[in-house]
């Protein structure tokens, strides 16, 4: 049961992990903000994804920390 509540406590992170990152890395390729901000030539579309988790996880910890997801 302590397992299920402190996963659940967590809840911000994973939905800034799971859902956040891959729509903002989404959002990036689909709209023309990619040709505002170009990438270098050899930069991987999982490095653009990777980034935009790391980006969702973190908003996730400090929403967690603080309590206000917004």
């Amino acid at each position: 049961m302590a397992f299920i509540e402190k996963f659940l406590d967590l809840l911000p992170v994973w939905f800034g992990i799971g859902f956040l990152g891959p729509v903002l890395a989404e959002i990036y390729f689909r709209s023309p903000l990619n040709s505002y901000l170009p990438l270098p030539a050899t930069t991987e579309v999982s490095h653009v994804y990777g980034g935009c988790m790391v980006f969702g996880g973190l908003y996730g910890l400090v929403a967690w920390k603080t309590g206000r997801w917004i």
